[in-house]
C-alpha cells in the first residue's frame, strides 16, 4: 500500500532508500534550496521516481540564499576542500536546512 511520503535529493542515500521503499511510497518531494548540488542532484530524483512510477514535486526554497550564508549556497569555487570535520568546513553548513523542509 502506497502511504508514505520521502524527501529525495537524488543523492546516493536518499535514491538508495525510494529503491527500498518503492512499494510504499505515493510521492517522492525534492526540495531545490540553491545548493550547489542541487542542479544535478534534483533530476536525478525526480527520473528515479518516474522509473519506479512515483509522483515527483520540487518544492522551491530560494528563499534561503537571502537569510542564510553558507559556501554551499555561494557556488562551486566557494566550496573548501577537506574533511568534514576540518574547521573550514564549517561554511557549508546551512542552518537549520533539514527543520525547515520538514516545516
Amino acid at each position: 500500500m502506497k502511504n508514505s511520503v520521502i524527501i529525495v535529493s537524488g543523492g546516493m542515500d536518499s535514491i538508495t532508500l525510494l529503491y527500498d521503499h518503492k512499494d510504499e511510497i505515493a510521492l517522492g518531494i525534492s526540495f531545490d534550496y540553491g545548493s550547489n548540488h542541487n542542479a544535478r542532484e534534483i533530476p536525478y530524483a525526480k527520473m528515479h521516481c518516474e522509473r519506479l512510477g512515483i509522483k515527483h514535486i520540487t518544492i522551491n526554497l530560494d528563499f534561503m540564499h537571502q537569510y542564510f550564508k553558507s559556501s554551499l549556497l555561494d557556488g562551486a569555487d566557494a566550496i573548501p576542500e577537506g574533511h568534514y570535520a576540518d574547521d573550514n568546513m564549517k561554511s557549508t553548513v546551512v542552518p537549520f536546512r533539514n527543520g525547515i523542509m520538514l516545516s
